[in-house]
């Protein structure tokens, strides 16, 4: 296992000590459990982002043009929309 060491603010400290205390364990340990959850995530994550694209997403990939500014796009039809 392997230590570190985090600078914190002040105010920032007294809340995880008290939040973690509060949940009956330290702060440390809140810590390590949040930092495993995250990984978790990341895994879980990681799998979605490896799945092929269903078919209709990669049919409508690359529709718009690259050169084509997208926002001045929608606030143009927005305008013309609420007039």
């Amino acid at each position: 296992m392997s230590t570190i060491t985090v600078s914190l603010a002040d105010e920032d400290l007294a809340f995880l000590q008290r939040f973690s205390e509060a949940q009956g364990t330290s702060a440390g340990e809140f810590l390590a459990r949040q930092a495993r959850s995250l990984r978790r995530q990341a895994r879980s994550l990681r799998r979605q982002l490896e799945r092929p694209l269903p078919p209709e997403i990669v049919a409508a990939s690359g529709i718009i043009a690259g050169e084509v500014d997208a926002r001045a796009e929608h606030l143009d039809y927005l305008q013309r929309k609420h007039r």
